[in-house]
C-alpha cells in the first residue's frame, strides 16, 4: 500500500498578524515535526520549543494532535509561529524540504471527510464560514458544521427506506396487497414530498440571507431618491440638487440595517427622457430595479402629478415598497409609508422595517446549499414518479431508491458508495489553502 503524502499549509487567515499557525498532517507528521529540531511531546498540550530553520532558531509553541482524533483524522501537528509573510513562508519551505507536500485549496477538509471526520455538507458548511458575509450566513455555516442539515437528510432517508423495505417485502405476494396497504404506503410518500418541497421552497430565503441584499430606491426625476439615499447611508454619498435628472447613473453604498449589511442603491429617474444620456441612465434603473432583493418606489409629497409610467419596469415579479418622500413639504398618498429626509425619526423608522424585512429571510431560510438543493430537487422527482407508479410495485420501490440516493449525495454517500471525483474537486477547490 502506497503511504499517504503529508501535507503542510497556513491555518491562519493571513500571514501578517501576531502569530501564524503551520499545519502538518498525515502519517510523517511527527517524523518531519522531529526533522526540524522539534519533539511535539505531550498530545493535546502546548509546548514551547525551539524550531531549527533557516540557519537559526524560532521560538514556537508546538501541539501534537494523534490521529484518529484529530480534525483530519490524521497525526496532526501545529506549529504557532511568529507572524510575518517571509518568516511563515520560509518554515512551511523547511517542511516541504523535510518531506512534506503543500496542501491544496481543502485538502485538511477533504481528507477529514474522507476519514469520517465529517460528512460533505458539513465539510462545505466549513467553506461557507470562511466565507460568510452576513450574520445570517455565519448561523447557516454553523448549523451546517453542527450537523443539522445532515440530521434532517437522515429522518427523511430513513422513512424512505422503511417504506421501500414494506414494499419490496410485498412484491412476492402481491395478492396480499388490498388498497388500505396502498393508500398508507401514498399517505407517507405524500408526507415526505411535503417535506422535499418545503426545503425548494425555502432554499431562495436561505440564498437570500446569506448574501447582501440589494435594496433600490427608484422613481420618477426630483423624487428625493438621493437625499433619501444618503440619508440612509449616512453622509452625502450622492449628489443632490432640485434640478431634474442630476442621477445620470446609479450609486451604491453599503449600510448596516441591524447585524444585516445591505447594498443601498440611487438610482436615475425613471421617465420618458429624450436625451441619450438620461435614457441611458433610465435603462440602467430598470436593470437594478430587476436585480433587486427590495425596491423602494419613491414619489415625492408636493408633487403636482402622479406619475403614469409607475408600473413600467417593475412587473418582474418583485415586491415593491411604497414609499412617500419629503413628507414635510406635503402628503398626497396616505396609505403609502411616509418619509422626510430632513426628519431623523422618519428616516430611523424606515431603516427599522427595512431590517425587519431583511430579516424575515433568515427566519424562513434554509440552510442547504445549492448542491443540496440540486440533490433535493432530483430526489423530488424520484418520489413523484414513484406517486404514479402504484400500479406496479416493482417501479415504486426502484425509485424509491433512486431518491435515496440522490438524498445520500448530500451526505457525501449513497448506496453506490461515495459521490464521485469531480463532485469532491469542484467543492473543495473553492476553499482556503490550510483549510
Amino acid at each position: 500500500m502506497i503511504e499517504r503524502s503529508t501535507i503542510v499549509g497556513v491555518a491562519t487567515g493571513t500571514a501578517d498578524g501576531g502569530v501564524a499557525i503551520v499545519r502538518l498532517s498525515g502519517p510523517r507528521a511527527h517524523a518531519i515535526a522531529s526533522a526540524l529540531g522539534v519533539e511535539p511531546g505531550e498530545p493535546r498540550r502546548l509546548q514551547l520549543r525551539a524550531l531549527f530553520v533557516g540557519g537559526g532558531v524560532e521560538q514556537a509553541l508546538v501541539v501534537a494532535m494523534p490521529g484518529p482524533a484529530s480534525y483530519t483524522g490524521e497525526d496532526v501537528v501545529e506549529l504557532h509561529v511568529h507572524a510575518g509573510s517571509r518568516n511563515v513562508e520560509q518554515i512551511v519551505r523547511a517542511c516541504v524540504a523535510a518531506g512534506c507536500v503543500p496542501a491544496e485549496p481543502g485538502a485538511f477538509t477533504r481528507r477529514a471527510f474522507e476519514h469520517g471526520r465529517m460528512s460533505l455538507e458539513q465539510a462545505e458548511g466549513v467553506a461557507a464560514l470562511i466565507g460568510a458575509k452576513t450574520q445570517a450566513a455565519v448561523d447557516q455555516a454553523r448549523r451546517l458544521i453542527g450537523g443539522e442539515l445532515g440530521r434532517d437528510v437522515d429522518v427523511v432517508s430513513d422513512r424512505i427506506a422503511e417504506l421501500r423495505a414494506e414494499i419490496e417485502a410485498r412484491l412476492d405476494f402481491p395478492e396480499d396487497v388490498d388498497a388500505p396497504d396502498v393508500a398508507r404506503w401514498q399517505e407517507e410518500l405524500a408526507a415526505v414530498t411535503k417535506i422535499l418541497r418545503q426545503w425548494q421552497g425555502r432554499y431562495d430565503a436561505g440564498a437570500r440571507a446569506r448574501t447582501r441584499p440589494r435594496v433600490v430606491l427608484a422613481g420618477p426625476p426630483n423624487a428625493g431618491k438621493s437625499s433619501l439615499f444618503n440619508a440612509l447611508v449616512g453622509y452625502a454619498r450622492a449628489i443632490v440638487t432640485p434640478q431634474p435628472g442630476t442621477t445620470r447613473d446609479y450609486v451604491e453604498a453599503e449600510v448596516e440595517f441591524g447585524e444585516t449589511a445591505c447594498v443601498v442603491v440611487d438610482t436615475a429617474g425613471i421617465r420618458d427622457a429624450s436625451d441619450a444620456i438620461e435614457r441611458a441612465g433610465v435603462e440602467r434603473s430598470h436593470e437594478q430595479v430587476a436585480g433587486a432583493d427590495h425596491v423602494l418606489w419613491l414619489e415625492a409629497g408636493d408633487a403636482a402629478e402622479e406619475v403614469a409610467l409607475r408600473p413600467s419596469g417593475l412587473e418582474r415579479g418583485i415586491t415593491v415598497e411604497y414609499v412617500e418622500t419629503k413628507r414635510d413639504l406635503g402628503e398626497r398618498r396616505p396609505s403609502w409609508r411616509g418619509v422626510s429626509s430632513h426628519d431623523a425619526a422618519s428616516v430611523q423608522a424606515l431603516r427599522k422595517w427595512l431590517q425587519a424585512r431583511v430579516a424575515s429571510d433568515a427566519t424562513q431560510a434554509w440552510i442547504g446549499l445549492l448542491r443540496h438543493r440540486d440533490a433535493t430537487a432530483q430526489a423530488l422527482v424520484e418520489l413523484e414518479a414513484a406517486s404514479l407508479r402504484f400500479s406496479g410495485l416493482e417501479l415504486v420501490a426502484f425509485h424509491l431508491g433512486l431518491a435515496q440516493a440522490r438524498l445520500g449525495e448530500i451526505r457525501g454517500r449513497s448506496s453506490l458508495g461515495p459521490v464521485g471525483e469531480d463532485v469532491l474537486r469542484r467543492i473543495f477547490e473553492r476553499f482556503c489553502i490550510g483549510k
